[in-house]
């Protein structure tokens, strides 16, 4: 097996990365303000431990999938 062959762009990887935060620092850290805590700190570390695992886990391993299969068709 190649690598490389396997290794997603990491120009799109970038540009995955910066759409998929791009709502969830917007909408995140509101929703714990309203629901949890004013304190700057605590909505920090909490919208960052929301963010961080969807990100890895769930939507850029989703998205990624979607352009492999795209690019093989």
């Amino acid at each position: 097996m190649n690598p490389k062959k396997d290794t997603p762009n990491r120009h799109l990887t970038a540009v995955f990365t910066f759409l998929t935060l791009l709502p969830l620092v917007y909408f995140i850290p509101p929703w714990i303000a309203s629901y949890i805590s004013n304190n700057d700190l605590i909505i920090t570390v909490l919208a960052v431990l929301v963010m961080v695992p969807l990100v890895s886990y769930i939507f850029l391993p989703f998205l990624h999938k979607l352009e492999r299969n795209w690019k093989n068709k």
